[in-house]
């Protein structure tokens, strides 16, 4: 797989699990926890995710029952209850994003500057 797929649009592939596309319901009701984003006092109760099996891909689009419980502070903490769908469809294979490149002049202190380069630094492995 292109690695614009991953890095541009997230693509999920797995070659053990995701061989044809009867199979992805099953694996997405299996590993759907992992792409709902829930904490205390946030939660996300469906996502829609872009998947790659054998050459097809596929949108996968994910809805969860939320379950919450309350805490001694602050806010609810959410959680992922139970997968409620997993449903799916074929769509044509993405294309690589435009990118630009821009160049950006800054008025830093060192402590900025230390600040700013690790941030660059994390944000360039991230992204590569």
């Amino acid at each position: 797989m292109e690695d614009y797929l991953v890095k541009d649009y997230g693509v999920i592939s797995n070659e053990k699990w995701l061989k044809d596309e009867t199979q992805i319901e099953d694996f997405f009701r299996d590993v759907a926890y992992d792409y709902l984003d829930c904490g205390q006092g946030y939660y996300e109760d469906e996502a829609t995710l872009l998947a790659m099996v054998g050459e097809k891909f596929y949108e996968v689009k994910i809805t969860a029952e939320i379950g919450s419980s309350k805490q001694d502070r602050g806010d609810r903490l959410y959680f992922v209850e139970d997968i409620e769908s997993v449903t799916w469809k074929e769509v044509d294979k993405p294309l690589p994003k435009d990118k630009s490149e821009y160049t950006y002049t800054l008025l830093l202190d060192a402590e900025q500057k230390v600040a700013m380069d690790k941030y660059l630094e994390s944000f360039m492995y991230d992204n590569k």
